[in-house]
């Protein structure tokens, strides 16, 4: 295949503590109108996802490090039927997919868990989590009052529930689950079932509490969830939602982070600021209970990824990226974001909100402990002018759609607007084949027109391929239609088609061409010269993978369509023909005014993803095997391996923000008068080079900051005496240092930095 070459890419960090539950001591779950209650005390819970299978065990204690470092207290997770039986009756529960394990591991770091078993996940994964074979039984109907489908449902759902207590990992025998949740989004397409859906939604909820976890049952977006079962909101936007009961809190099961990646699309992400506005509304409105969805998103390896066209990568723009790394400045915004608000806690969970209207879009949500001592989160909610309101006899600026938080009712800690504060497995389903018999004196050019149900498909004529053709993500259905040249007598037409998620094999796996065991078979042949476009071919490789401990990609550029493996690991499928629309994306998204998937995106005009993530776990030293499964043609000579090796860390601070705190935790004192940039590398990394930093008005975003029309002199030379060679280090924003370019102007410091390993 060529030679293979090896180059660097970015990542980005910031560290901070906290501690939620003593491990191995059994506490009581219940709730109330107001919260999740542990051993008799309401809890204000922050939660992010992280799907075991999106990872690999080596990374696991990583992920949750850094999410308990970014002030959560619990991790969610789905369970995923398909893979945990993929042959009714045959359970695995082994590598990515141990899920013990995993639980386990979230234990030994002193978080929660919140396990929604389902078992239908949706989660942009293969089948939504149905296992295939659940398909063909007869007389079976999913998700209704059909008694073949809720036999198997109820069999697995016990063999989950079973599993956690005889591990003894619910929180009554000393373990970490608090929450468990059964069905998923059902509300969302009840309706088509008529009376048989709402009585599938009173079965599933009295067979789940059958189970006696001794935890809380969740179904979310199900308005009729039957008591005790709590009712969960999922959106871009939850401080609306209201329980079905007085008696049951007010929680978010999914606050989309971004959105998933899918070919053919160009790259969605959500503003760090709109972000954190939904979150602090949703706690300013009587939320307890908030969930990140994703707080990791990982990968789809293998045949995980569903459809319509979902990606390998499943970054979803989350505070940690698919690598493992932190993601700035979303992780750090939201990490002194929860220390807000745990700054508010013992007010949330003392009383229900008051509401105070400040003015036109403008209001107070006011949580008393006594009449006395409250906490308060101000509003701005319009989506262009910032304002100044009065609130108990000062004056508070409110840029627009931003939310402040006062944990005393006075002084602000915290504006979500400025608050740096410190499947698509393409697979071949069906090969239908024609004859045509062009006769002597007939014309031999006719239109082909095909009109398709499936995803994708290559069409052939005469055994050559004259077109491909696919839909995409919003409608997967397409029509191929060309006018093509037949011969004299018999012409063969053969049509190749793909669907997506489905767990069908090629041809070459039964082989095992993707094995080790077989690199030397007879089955491969070798010449001088690579074969390059063309169609339904495979290709092997060896490569030595780089020196390092982090994580690896492979630059697929050059290819077109197909699959890869590498020591018989598979890493995904990949798509790098299919380029993304040239129009809609814009270099920065104004964070104000409601947040939709198709709001913000970059990438325009490009594929949607190039790199495809190799485990460092899943190579050794020596030589590697790459196997592919081209389908569409593409160049694999010019295939590269691509470590990361460096971080990129940001920060942006204004004058007007709150003073800088230490680490994370609800009760943090004040360590400086005045705000800091503050910069942290990851383990085992120093600050290395400064690549830009400003005082005055810097535009733009990480990544793309740039003077504005008034900065200070000197400020990158004040800035790398202070933080290179530095694990950590902090510059004040303050006149006094960096001086005053612009009198009366509100300034900021923008830095950003480098950090290399030691």
């Amino acid at each position: 295949m060529g030679k293979i070459s090896f180059c660097g890419l970015i990542v980005l960090v910031i560290i901070i503590n906290g501690c939620c539950f003593e491990r191995g001591v059994a506490v009581t779950v219940s709730y109330d109108h107001r919260a999740i209650v542990i051993d008799g005390h309401r809890r204000v819970l922050l939660s992010g996802s992280i799907h075991y299978p999106r990872s690999t065990p080596e990374v696991w204690p990583e992920l949750i490090r850094k999410s308990k470092e970014g002030g959560l207290d619990v991790i969610e997770t789905y369970v995923f039927w398909n893979y945990h039986e993929p042959v009714k009756g045959q359970y695995y529960f082994e590598g990515r997919f141990d899920l013990v394990k995993f639980v386990k591991t979230v234990q030994e770091a002193g978080l929660f868990v919140h396990l929604r078993i389902g078992p239908y996940a949706c989660a942009e994964w293969n089948y939504g989590g149905f296992p295939l074979w659940l398909h063909f039984i007869p007389r079976i109907q999913f998700r209704t009052t059909n008694t073949p489908f809720k036999i198997e449902m109820e069999l697995f759902l016990t063999k989950i529930v079973n599993m956690m207590k005889e591990e003894k990992l619910f929180a009554s025998q000393g373990g970490p689950i608090i929450l468990a949740q059964v069905e998923n989004e059902y509300g969302n397409i009840q309706w088509a079932y008529g009376i048989g859906g709402d009585l599938y939604v009173q079965w599933a909820a009295k067979t789940a509490l059958s189970l006696n976890t001794t935890v809380p049952w969740v179904m979310c977006v199900q308005n009729d969830a039957p008591d005790p079962v709590i009712n969960t909101c999922n959106g871009f936007y939850c401080d609306e939602f209201t329980p079905n009961s007085p008696s049951k809190p007010k929680m978010w099961t999914e606050n989309y982070v971004g959105w998933f990646l899918a070919f053919g699309y160009a790259h969605p992400f959500r503003p760090d600021e709109d972000l954190a506005f939904a979150v602090t509304r949703f706690f300013g409105k009587g939320g307890t209970f908030q969930n990140y969805y994703m707080y990791f998103g990982g990968t789809n390896f293998g045949r995980t990824a569903g459809g319509p066209l979902v990606a390998t990568s499943y970054d979803y723009d989350a505070p940690i990226d698919e690598y493992g790394f932190i993601r700035q400045p979303k992780w750090g915004h939201l990490r002194d974001l929860h220390r807000a608000i745990k700054q508010c806690e013992r007010y949330l969970v003392s009383s229900d909100p008051i509401f105070k209207k400040l003015g036109v879009n403008l209001e107070a949500h006011i949580y008393y402990k006594s009449p006395n001592n409250c906490a308060a989160f101000l509003s701005n909610v319009d989506k262009l002018l910032d304002a100044n309101v009065t609130f108990n006899g000062r004056t508070y600026n409110l840029p627009a759609w931003s939310v402040s938080i006062l944990p005393d009712c006075k002084n602000v800690v915290y504006n979500t607007a400025k608050g740096w504060s410190l499947v698509s497995n393409f697979e071949e389903v069906v090969k239908c084949q024609y004859s045509v018999i062009v006769k002597p004196g007939e014309r031999k050019e006719v239109f082909l027109s095909v009109e398709s149900l499936g995803h994708a498909a290559l069409i052939f004529v005469n055994n050559k391929v004259v077109g491909f053709s696919y839909g995409n993500h919003d409608n997967a259905n397409f029509t191929f239609n060309k006018k093509i040249k037949l011969k004299q007598g018999n012409n063969s037409v053969a049509l190749l088609s793909m669907m997506i998620g489905l767990q069908v094999g090629l041809e070459g796996e039964y082989l095992g061409l993707d094995k080790s065991s077989l690199a030397n078979s007879s089955l491969w042949t070798s010449g001088m010269d690579l074969p390059i476009n063309e169609t339904l071919i495979w290709y092997k490789t060896s490569f030595i993978a780089p020196e390092g401990n982090g994580p690896l990609s492979l630059n697929l550029a050059s290819m077109g369509k197909g699959q890869v493996w590498v020591n018989g690991q598979s890493i995904g499928r990949y798509w790098s023909a299919y380029l993304a629309p040239s129009t809609g994306c814009n270099n920065s998204c104004d964070y104000r005014g409601s947040y939709d998937a198709s709001k913000c995106l970059k990438n325009c005009g490009q594929p949607a993803q190039i790199l495809y993530h190799v485990p460092r776990s899943w190579v050794h030293s020596g030589e590697n095997l790459l196997v592919l499964h081209e389908e569409i043609g593409g160049d694999p000579s010019k295939i590269s391996v691509l470590t990361r090796t460096d971080q990129e860390i940001c920060s942006l601070v204004s004058e007007s923000d709150p003073p800088a705190v230490d680490s994370w935790k609800p009760n943090s004192e004040v360590m400086s008068a005045i705000p800091e940039v503050r910069l942290s590398c990851e383990q085992g990394r120093h600050v290395s080079s400064i690549n830009f930093a400003s005082f005055g008005t810097p535009t733009g975003q990480c990544g793309k900051l740039s003077h504005g029309l008034c900065y200070a002199q000197n400020v990158l030379q004040i800035v790398q005496e202070a933080c290179i060679g530095r694990e950590h280090c902090s510059v004040p924003v303050s006149t006094t240092l960096l001086g005053d370019p612009c009198p009366g102007v509100l300034k900021s410091l923008a830095v950003e930095a480098l950090c290399t390993p030691q």
